[in-house]
């Protein structure tokens, strides 16, 4: 059973609630705008977050399957294009929406400059068991981790072809993605592991391993997502420490914020992290069934969402991507959908 407590914060507007689980040039989405508006803080206070759409399917997005997947879809008995349970979560950019269906076991991609959808892998591969979470590389190449094979897999052609896979002792069990292009590296999660591996974008090599499990500032427990800022800041989920690790380009732990608790400000099942362009750190929180706004040093600023199934409002929320123009997107799982919402710039860059 679902408890649901509420707290706000001041004057700044903060909502928490419940108890209970990239760059973009053109718009990837054309669906139209809820009916009724939907804002964060509610007025009389300013805007600062506003919901934009939802997406279930293409047709949501303006855009339909090609022949093809159409094909795949009698042949299964079923309609595959609708959302079912969305995890990680990308825009590229060109604008292609990619989001990770873990009932399907594939990837959905609502092309929108193209106004096409498709999904990958078309057909089934060998070991391709559980995907998580997926980094967007050069020269359009998509990867993405299987936590239960252990492995992650590598496309071209923005998925529409198989390349390969790699893993292997240390990779235990591989979840958040992020590619930095400065240095060709791929920052794979290890949740099992307790460690963030660092690997060559193109030969696959193991550079190093960063982290331990400890519950000291210099380490990680179960961490789960990851995410990088434009100043090549990066952020981890520590899942089981409840707090979200801080550390610098080259790598270096630098701070925590967070802690366990059911209070403004705290977590109880954190997962998907991102950073809008002033360097808000976004996280959702499964528990909570809503989205904590921090600034860089960890002060709360702002939340939105709130559990239950209306526009707005979450169910099991998972992964969280920002794109070049502050457009929200979040994998909200159990409610079967993507939400976009828009972060509304303020004179000093905070919500």
């Amino acid at each position: 059973m679902r408890r649901a407590r509420l707290a706000s914060l001041g004057a700044g507007g903060v909502l928490l609630a419940g108890l209970l689980a990239g760059c973009a040039t053109s718009p990837p989405v054309t669906a139209p705008t809820p009916a009724v508006e939907r804002v964060w803080p509610k007025p009389p206070e300013a805007p600062r977050i506003r919901l934009l759409q939802i997406i279930t399917a293409p047709e949501d997005a303006g855009m339909g399957p090609g022949t093809f997947q159409r094909f795949l879809g009698l042949l299964k008995g079923e309609a595959p294009t609708r959302v079912m349970r969305p995890q990680g979560i990308k825009v590229d950019a060109a604008g292609r929406l990619y989001v990770i269906d873990t009932h399907y076991r594939f990837v959905h991609v609502f092309d929108g400059a193209g106004a096409r959808y498709y999904n990958f892998p078309a057909q089934p591969i060998d070991g391709f068991d559980q995907p998580i979470d997926l980094a967007l590389g050069a020269g359009g190449r998509v990867y993405v981790s299987d936590s239960a094979a252990g492995r992650v897999h590598v496309f071209a052609e923005h998925g529409e072809r198989y390349l390969a896979s790699f893993g292997g002792p240390p990779l235990k069990r591989p979840t958040g993605l992020a590619y930095r292009a400065a240095a060709n590296e791929l920052l794979v999660v290890d949740t099992l592991a307790s460690q963030l591996l660092v690997y060559d974008a193109d030969s696959f090599a193991l550079k190093r391993a960063v982290g331990k499990e400890t519950e000291g500032p210099d380490g990680f427990h179960s961490p789960t997502h990851i995410a990088l800022a434009r100043d090549g800041t990066v952020y981890v989920t520590d899942g089981l420490n409840f707090r979200i690790q801080v550390l610098s380009a080259e790598l270096l732990f630098l701070r925590t914020f967070g802690a366990a608790g059911d209070n403004p400000g705290h977590f109880s099942r954190p997962k998907g992290v991102a950073v809008d362009s002033d360097g808000n750190v976004y996280v959702v929180d499964a528990l909570f069934d809503n989205v904590q706004i921090f600034d860089r040093d960890g002060r709360l600023l702002l939340a939105f969402g709130s559990p239950g199934a209306t526009a707005g409002e979450l169910w099991l929320p998972s992964a969280i991507f920002i794109d070049a123009l502050d457009r929200i997107y979040v994998s909200d799982t159990y409610n079967q959908r993507i939400q976009v919402f828009q972060y509304l710039r303020a004179a000093g860059g905070r919500p």
